[in-house]
């Protein structure tokens, strides 16, 4: 595990900066956590994820594919796979930038090499996009990476907006982001089309980030 951890970020006056900056510190932190370490804290933050009531109750799912550097989500995808959900995971459109789509995937097979480094749904299946969201597209459950997540839920991406296109007002139901722990900050700096998620669950804890709910430890504390 890193021996420090991520600070608050504020940048009220340039947030690219400030984002960029909080970037950096965190891609340092990934880049300091052993193989050993990463897989440890991904497998405990799984189960933790997979032991809430939102998890146990979803039966459809959207997940991503981790890449490097990302708390895994294997784990997650092999039980969701198991267990008969609908599992929709992220496919770039290589043509427009920052647009991505949710594919129903059944399985690893239906898994390509993609850019970035990501595994994605085979060009072949059909995907939803941000205008589906809500409509035909509503999963019970959305679970997201990050580089960073703050106390309020904000979430700091890669930078591309991808998740921001989809995250709007029509995508209504829980959205939890996954991270390890040094990838929480206190506060970062925050533009008016970044969207956020409700709940965070990392390797030691799951809580709750709606600002006008008290956020609380994991009822399944290892």
């Amino acid at each position: 595990m890193p021996a420090e951890t991520a600070q608050s970020t504020t940048s009220s006056t340039n947030p690219t900066a400030g984002k960029k900056a909080l970037r950096e510190r965190i891609r340092i932190l990934r880049n300091s956590q052993s193989p050993a370490s990463s897989l440890e804290c991904s497998q405990r933050a799984q189960e933790r994820l997979a032991a809430t009531e939102y998890w146990q109750s979803a039966r459809s799912v959207a997940l991503y594919v981790h890449c490097t550097g990302e708390m895994s989500s294997d784990m997650l995808l092999k039980t969701a796979w198991q267990s008969g959900r609908i599992v929709y995971l992220p496919r770039i459109r290589r043509t427009e930038r920052g647009v991505m789509d949710f594919v129903p995937c059944a399985g690893p097979e239906q898994l390509r090499p993609g850019p970035f480094g990501l595994r994605e749904p085979l060009d072949s299946l059909p995907g939803f996009d941000a205008a589906d969201v809500g409509k035909t597209f509503a999963p019970d459950l959305l679970i997201a990476p990050g580089f960073a997540f703050d106390k309020h839920g904000s979430r700091l991406g890669c930078g591309g907006g991808f998740y921001d296109r989809f995250l709007h007002k029509n995508f209504v139901c829980p959205r939890v982001g996954l991270c390890f722990e040094f990838q929480l900050v206190e506060s970062m700096p925050v533009e008016e089309w970044d969207q956020s998620v409700q709940y965070i669950c990392t390797e030691k804890r799951f809580f709750d980030v709606i600002p006008d709910s008290k956020s609380t430890d994991s009822v399944n504390n290892p």
